[in-house]
């Protein structure tokens, strides 16, 4: 009972009552139903001020949206007047959008009913270099005109305190053993001091979406103690107290509450799913090689030590673990969610199961979800996502079969597939890290090579794929090829050609084995996924000249490293 009470005591001091506007609901509750489906989906337009025909032709707006399954990320393009508009998909509630206008401006914006952006190039340009958030020469106007300005002035408000304090965050040491008390000891300073912050700017800033700034920090907050247990049980009184937590906003704020809160019920022991050999060998639709492999291992179950090719005979049928342990993930996921909480609570938290990377397992995911909701609003959401992976899929195996002559590397053997969008595939193993390079620098002789390293379960890898394609294609006349190795580390070849197709991603790509993948990890002292390599004309590496893709700006930026 004295920790209980202690921990209630914690939490008071951070949880605080700024409460939303009457008829507001939360998307999780079962009114929000009725809501949704009244209303439209959130406008958001703008246009560049005196901007010219040329630059209208060199300037992209990538936008990427908060959804409940992520984040995705989308172009538009400038109309001949300068005017564009940011594509949403769903008529959900203060919904935020990270947008880059070019190399001009960074913002965040916040879409509820109807926003218009307008941007004054020539004040822009006078900053000499990208501004974000708010600066002379941007107005946000519309319905949303002012919620984009009262969150854009709180994100800029005590800037320099407000990173160092998330800095702190990320800072808190971690326990092999959390304690409810120990864990909000260390994280209630620091919220508390955002809170301060957070309260000094709404006395100077009187605004009706003050509220929405609490909930913010409030979802941020409990993400973060929930990351903390990932792996170990909660005690009650604080899974209690977060699981009352209710989100106002589609932001990265509340979408990760939810995600971190999928992940801590995943993670817990009890919860974890396993799947072995045995598993997969009472499918009965197996092909003769993954039965051959199957009688193999049983075969050899006793013996010690276990053969040599014990542990490739289980990797043979790692594709059939994989789509077994997502289809009981999926299936246990359903089951405790349905038993914690309620219908709808329960339905908003089984979209954040569909997270795999791969369109063909989003797909499986949903096909499992679907049947088990009740909740008219996420069935539809779940209901347009499902078509989206049917078209996904369908339009990555059409550019697949597309043939065409694309680039080729020498020495690597024949090529799995050549794409019509410039894409060439190889499958590499028992490779050393030098025989690669050597082979790669010999291919592309008095070419740079930009050699990237990913995995499709990679988030961030992928995230910078649209930025590499368009460079890539940008520098089409420029001496440098654009090298992709996929680990086969967590994925499979069908995986691995699925997201090239997806993507379209030219280049030169190769599959490589978790051997070979190590040792380029060493060769060019990778420490994880992605990893960037740049190799000069003249065949030298020059280490730590690529960080991420998209620090290279553009194919000016790109050429100056030929220089």
């Amino acid at each position: 009972m004295k920790a209980s009470i202690t921990i209630w005591v914690l939490l008071t001091t951070v949880v605080t009552s700024l409460a939303q506007p009457v008829g507001v609901v939360a998307i999780e509750d079962p009114q929000f139903d009725a809501q949704f489906a009244q209303r439209t989906i959130p406008q958001v337009t703008g246009k560049l001020l005196h901007i010219s025909p040329q630059e209208i032709k060199e300037t992209t707006i990538t936008y990427t949206l908060v959804t409940l399954s992520g984040q995705r990320t989308k172009t538009a393009q400038l109309a001949a007047d300068g005017s564009f508009e940011l594509v949403l998909d769903y008529p959900l509630p203060y919904q935020q959008i990270w947008v880059h206008f070019g190399e001009l401006f960074y913002t965040g914006l916040y879409a509820n009913k109807q926003l218009y952006v307008e941007l004054d190039i020539p004040k822009l340009k006078a900053a000499g270099k990208e501004v974000a958030f708010k600066a002379d020469g941007v107005r946000y106007l519309g319905d949303d005109g002012p919620l984009n300005e009262y969150m854009n002035e709180h994100i800029l408000f005590k800037r320099a305190d407000q990173l160092a304090l998330s800095s702190r965050i990320q800072q808190v040491r971690r326990s092999q053993h959390p304690v409810a008390m120990e864990v909000l000891a260390a994280h209630t300073p620091i919220f508390d001091s955002l809170k301060t912050i957070q309260t000094e700017f709404v006395a100077t800033h009187p605004s009706p979406y003050a509220w929405l700034l609490e909930n913010e920090r409030l979802s941020e907050f409990y993400s973060q103690i929930c990351s903390y247990y990932w792996g170990h049980p909660m005690e009650p009184a604080l899974f209690d107290q977060i699981k009352k937590h209710k989100t106002y906003l589609l932001s990265n704020s509340s979408i990760s509450f939810y995600q971190y809160m999928s992940t801590y019920f995943r993670l817990l022991p009890a919860n974890r799913v396993t799947v072995n050999w045995e598993d997969v060998a009472r499918l009965s639709e197996l092909t003769e090689p993954e039965r051959a492999a199957i009688d193999s291992l049983r075969s050899t179950e006793t013996l010690s030590p276990a053969p040599a090719h014990r542990a490739q005979w289980t990797k043979q049928l790692g594709p059939r673990m994989r789509k077994m342990y997502q289809d009981r993930r999926i299936a246990q996921g359903i089951r405790w969610l349905d038993s914690l909480y309620s219908p709808s609570q329960a339905d908003l938290m089984k979209l954040q199961l569909n997270n795999s990377k791969d369109i063909a397992e989003q797909k499986a995911a949903l096909e499992q979800i679907l049947p088990s909701m009740t909740t008219n609003w996420c069935k539809v959401i779940a209901q347009k996502e499902y078509a989206r992976t049917i078209e996904q899929l369908a339009s990555a195996n059409r550019a697949l079969a597309a043939s065409g002559n694309s680039l080729t590397a020498s020495g690597f053997g024949s090529t799995l597939q050549q794409t019509d969008f410039g894409a060439t595939l190889y499958k590499l193993s028992d490779m050393s890290g030098a025989d690669f390079l050597a082979k790669l620098k010999q291919s592309f002789v008095g070419k740079a090579i930009v050699l990237d390293r990913w995995a499709t379960w990679c988030a961030p890898c992928l995230q910078e794929m649209p930025h590499s394609k368009k460079l890539q294609q940008d520098a089409k006349d420029l001496p440098v090829v654009f090298v992709y190795v996929c680990t086969a580390q967590g994925s499979d070849e069908d995986k691995w050609k699925r997201k090239i197709g997806e993507l379209k991603l030219p280049g030169i790509h190769f599959f490589i084995d978790e051997a070979l993948d190590a040792k380029l990890a060493k060769l060019f002292s990778f420490s994880g996924y992605p990893g960037y390599a740049f190799i000069d004309q003249k065949g030298v590496y020059k280490p730590g000249v690529i960080t991420w893709m998209s620090a290279i700006k553009d194919k000016n930026a790109l050429a100056d490293l030929l220089n």
